[in-house]
């Protein structure tokens, strides 16, 4: 009849005990009041030793003992056979060897306190040397997957049975205690490290404590029994996977509008991030993407379908109604649930926005962006976006959406220092879609520029130059631009600069000398002053000064010549208005009448009366008229007359034909304006010595030989000067 293992052990403790006789052992400690020294624990190593540790008693002690002594086995042995093992120390743990003998067995365990004369010894304790023995490690074989359990990992173990003191009837009777250690191969943080008990009846076991699709380092330790027996050395290590699993959690989806046609059809970029490896379970297979219109039209053009891993991103024409995409992600073993996104019309007004945004530089690397939710309860969430800005360039739009509660978001993806940022932040309102975003623009840290501008020379004038240049890119500025510096110098003087504004760029340089001019222009933000960007040379030469006179003179000439002519126009037009024509006395009837008064008188008293050296005489119009004038009349003796006599008449001629003059020329067309002028004739004493007689013959009493004069006036103011006073 086949006993049973556990049978046998009780057994052969019941034998143990009861051959152990106090006699047995040694006396070396007598029997006193005072406590002895109290056993705590042993720790076997099968095959190898013992250690022990107790606490001291009441009896001061210079050094403790500790006796092992070994029970026999199936057969009682004789009281000498009993085999003890000692070791001496001055501490309270002490190690002593066993040799080869196995654990299986029991032990009796003592510690003897010496203090002078005086020994105490504890009481002793028997038990099987394997409760408070250190099992071998065993060894692991494999980890394999359950398909079906994307939870579950197999480990396959394995012991050295000759070293194992624990049989095979014993770990079914689960007298094994076991835990099993895994680390995630993704996360190799220390933290991550996990210890957890498992129930072994079998070299197999189910552990079913992991994540799908995910790869685990893994290790197994064991005690027997209970407590009391210390834990095993941890086995060697062994790499597992799980198996697949549908996604648990849908893709975060949103888009942009990209472009809208005049029809109102929408160019729209929709997005997404990739599921982590945690919620997608697996190895995503692709991504599947469909539209529908308000009405539950599908609208697909095929080009966001069966989008294979890693798309994060595709664009389709939507109509200008409201809009709904759905996303989904599948592996292997199913799909995730469906995330929707609404757009709205294109005639439909946007939701407000976010109240206030405000963003802070954290380190090179990061920064905070807050905002002021709007007060609505229809918001859903947030989407914060943020770019890179860049001309030369193209850059990756960043993008994170956020719940209803949160209004603040530290960046570091893609955040660089020296770097010019946009960011912007959107309200969701559930089927509403996204309302407008507000959008400001962040350093972490400033620098100083990289390059300068690029100058160009525009126009070259004497003495002066005008140059203009193009923006800084703005990933060439790492910082937000200050103002210009433009420089000029020539080899004759010190190089001298101008502050130009950061929004001017075009400049002109006055009063240079003439030369070679170099000129540059730096860029200057907070962090400081850049590089210097192209140099323009420019030539000032004494040519141009000369090409300059030659243009200017004559320019100033031709001003001062038509400003003459415009003065000589206007005195012309001055005299047409202000000076009267006066015609010609040798074409009037004057010319031809002869008083006859004057026939008979004496020519000579005439000829002394006009002897006075004047040259012209005044012209009359129509001298017949003075014929009317009775005043005129009463001269009949023109020789007995003297010029004093004569003037009153001629001044009342004279005047009498100015009127007349005066009368004619008010009657004058605007045509014959140009033609009148204030002339006064002149006649030359033969030509008065020709007509005069004419005009005014000798009397019948001289000849005409005697009518001689010889003075000729000009006006009737100069007559008048003749007048007696």
């Amino acid at each position: 009849m086949e006993r049973s293992p556990a049978v046998v052990w009780t057994c052969l403790l019941g034998a143990g005990l009861a051959l152990v006789q106090p006699s047995a052992l040694p006396v070396t400690a007598l029997k006193t009041s005072a406590r002895p020294p109290r056993l705590i624990g042993c720790v076997f190593i099968i095959q190898s030793n013992i250690t022990c540790h107790w606490e001291p008693g009441d009896t001061p002690a210079t050094h403790y003992t500790l006796q092992v002594q070994r029970t026999p086995g199936f057969k009682p042995p004789a009281a000498s056979s009993l085999k003890t093992f000692t070791c001496t120390t001055s501490g309270t743990s002490c190690t002593a060897g066993i040799g080869g003998s196995t654990v299986r067995i029991i032990y009796c365990i003592r510690v003897t306190a010496h203090g002078g004369s005086l020994n105490i010894s504890s009481e002793p304790r028997c038990q099987p040397g394997r409760k408070e023995v250190i099992l071998p490690p065993v060894i692991l074989k494999r980890v394999n997957p359950v398909h079906g359990s994307p939870e579950c990992l197999g480990v396959v173990w394995q012991r050295v049975l000759s070293d194992f003191p624990v049989s095979d009837s014993e770990i079914e009777d689960r007298q094994l205690n076991s835990q099993i250690e895994f680390t995630a191969q993704e996360q190799q943080a220390q933290t991550d490290v996990q210890v957890r008990n498992v129930t072994v009846a079998d070299k197999r076991i189910l552990v079913c404590l992991f994540k799908p699709d995910t790869s685990y380092i893994i290790r197994l330790r064991n005690r027997y029994q209970g407590p009391a027996s210390p834990w095993s050395a941890w086995s060697n290590s062994l790499q597992g996977r799980t198996a697949e699993d549908a996604p648990s959690a849908a893709p975060v989806f949103w888009m942009q509008v990209k472009h809208t046609d005049r029809t109102g059809w929408r160019l729209v970029s929709l997005l997404w991030k990739p599921l982590p490896q945690f919620l997608a379970n697996g190895r995503v297979l692709f991504y599947n993407v469909t539209c529908e219109t308000e009405s539950a039209q599908v609208l697909s053009d095929g080009s966001c379908r069966d989008l294979h891993h890693p798309s994060a991103s595709c664009s389709l024409l939507l109509p200008s109604g409201r809009c709904s995409c759905a996303l989904t992600a599948s592996t292997s073993a199913g799909t995730s649930p469906k995330a929707r996104i609404s757009l709205l019309s294109a005639s439909d007004t946007e939701p407000p926005p976010p109240k206030q945004i405000t963003a802070s530089p954290l380190d090179d690397s990061s920064f905070e962006v807050r905002w002021t939710s709007p007060w609505n309860r229809s918001v859903s969430g947030f989407v914060v976006e943020w770019f890179a800005v860049r001309e030369k360039t193209s850059s990756i739009l960043h993008w994170e959406k956020l719940n209803s509660s949160s209004t603040t978001l530290v960046i570091t993806e893609g955040v660089k220092p020296m770097e010019r940022y946009a960011v912007s932040v959107k309200t969701l309102y559930g089927e509403r879609g996204a309302g407008k975003n507000r959008t400001l623009y962040i350093y972490t840290r400033q620098g100083i520029p990289s390059a300068g501008p690029n100058v160009k020379v525009q126009n070259i004038s004497v003495s002066t130059v005008e140059v203009s240049w193009s923006s800084v890119a703005v990933e060439l500025l790492h910082g937000y631009l200050c103002n210009y510096t433009l420089w000029y110098r020539t080899a004759n003087q010190p190089a001298r600069s101008v502050s130009v504004p950061g929004h001017v760029h075009r400049y002109t340089l006055e009063n240079l000398l003439p030369g070679n001019y170099d000129i540059y222009m730096q860029a200057r933000t907070v962090a400081g002053t850049g590089p210097a960007g192209n140099l323009a040379n420019v030539h000032i030469g004494y040519e141009e000064l000369s090409i300059v006179i030659s243009i200017i003179i004559p320019l100033m000439l031709t001003s001062l010549a038509l400003i003459l002519i415009a003065c000589v126009a206007q005195m012309k037009m001055v005299r047409q208005k202000l000076c009267l024509g006066i015609p010609d006395p040798s074409n009037s009837s004057l010319s031809q009448w002869i008083p006859e008064t004057l026939e008979r008188k004496e020519p000579f008293v005439l000829q002394k009366k006009l002897d006075i050296k004047y040259s012209d005489v005044i012209l009359l119009d129509k001298l017949q008229d003075l014929e009317k004038d009775d005043s005129y009349q009463s001269v009949h003796n023109f020789h007995t007359y003297s010029l004093q006599q004569l003037s009153p008449l001629i001044d009342r001629m004279s005047v009498k034909a100015s009127t007349r003059s005066m009368t004619k020329a008010k009657t004058t067309s605007a045509t014959d304006l140009s033609t009148s002028s204030c002339v006064y004739s002149s006649i030359l004493h033969s030509q008065l010595l020709k007509n005069l007689p004419t005009a005014i013959p000798p009397s019948s009493n001289h000849s005409s030989n005697d009518w001689q004069p010889r003075t000729l006036f000009k006006s009737g103011a100069e007559m008048s000067k003749l007048r007696p006073e």
